[in-house]
């Protein structure tokens, strides 16, 4: 009798020992359990909604286009403004036609590799900005190039989205047509532009010790012109150009060039300056000096300078310490050109 209780004991002791060892073995999954599960719960129920960036998208004010010159060769120029650092590319069809990079304001010029040949081109802007988000411009641009020598292409700005008609922003007989109409009410078209100059260029003759400068102004009588509170010449202006030489021996250190426009009672209206050291005038060799303004491209430049739109490459290898990408330049930067060749545009 006594053996049978022991064995019960032992018996039931062991059922209770292995009770424990299986709670034992099975607590901790139940407390991680519901751990996890609880703040998953908890979370779902409190969760805001989640916003979902996209990686693509079309947006008409990503892209400012403001400048755009198509000339009758197929040579391509467009200046504008999107995103900062962002990589901008223009696509005609399928195929990327050029690219470049906007500045830390968002500012970019783009100019093909290649003339447009004679067709029709429809050309779109992808934008890619630090992120890495990828963004399609609404506008589109519609361009016509005949081929032949004295046609302008026509080109037209286009909203891909049809919430705006197209505007034609060149075409044969409209720059005709708007500088006939300018001409027949200069002074009432002068009266409603904004006073302005600037500095497009600056050459230095060492021989005569002569600076000359030469820009653009309009609505305003004379232009003064030299160096920092030494304004020592004077010119008219013709055409909204002017030009004017200061004499003067070449000073070795940092200087500042100021060109100001005067108002019909001699008042000053506008104003425009340079900075520039005597060692880089000196360095020119009496090349001249151009200075960027908002818009411009370098083969641009060399195509109304040189004759030829492809001798910008010789404009970087003038300024190459000061040119790293062709394809951004700067407002008031100043880069030599290069001698232009005689007979260079046959």
């Amino acid at each position: 009798m006594k053996i049978s209780k022991v064995i019960y004991l032992l018996f039931g002791g062991a059922i209770l020992a292995i009770v424990a060892i299986l709670i034992a073995f099975y607590q901790p999954n139940l407390i991680e359990e519901k751990e996890l599960v609880v703040p998953l719960v908890k979370e779902v129920v409190d969760a805001k909604p989640i916003e979902i960036k996209t990686t693509r998208k079309q947006s008409g004010e990503t892209i400012k286009l403001e400048v755009i010159r198509v000339r009758p060769d197929g040579s391509l120029v467009i200046a504008g403004k999107g995103f900062p650092n962002s990589k901008i590319e223009i696509i005609s069809g399928s195929k990327v036609i050029a690219k470049t990079t906007s500045d830390k304001v968002g500012e970019f010029i783009a100019v093909p590799e290649k003339e447009l040949s004679r067709g029709e081109y429809l050309l779109s802007f992808r934008q890619t900005n630090k992120d890495g988000d990828v963004i399609i411009a609404n506008e589109t641009l519609a361009i016509k190039v005949t081929g032949e020598e004295n046609d302008l292409p026509i080109v037209a700005i286009v909203d891909s989205q049809g919430k705006a008609g197209a505007r034609i922003i060149q075409a044969p007989g409209l720059v005709d047509k708007d500088s006939t109409k300018e001409d027949s009410n200069k002074n009432t078209t002068l009266d409603q532009r904004k006073p302005y100059i600037a500095i497009l260029a600056m050459t230095y003759d060492s021989k005569i010790g002569q600076l000359t400068l030469s820009g653009l102004a309009h609505n305003g009588v004379q232009v003064n012109g030299g160096f920092f509170g030494k304004e020592t010449s004077s010119t008219k202006i013709s055409n909204d150009e002017w030009s004017l030489s200061i004499p003067g021996k070449l000073i070795s250190g940092k200087q500042k060039i100021l060109a100001v426009l005067l108002g019909k009672n001699g008042e000053l209206i506008s104003k425009n300056s340079i900075n520039i050291t005597g060692k880089a005038i000196q360095n020119a060799n009496g090349n001249t000096f151009v200075i960027i303004q908002k818009g411009d491209a370098l083969w641009n430049i060399a195509f109304d300078r040189l004759g030829l739109g492809n001798r910008y490459v010789d404009i970087v290898k003038l300024n190459k310490d000061k040119i790293s990408n062709p394809d951004l330049i700067y407002p008031k930067q100043l880069f030599v050109i290069p001698k232009q060749i005689e007979n260079n545009k046959n």
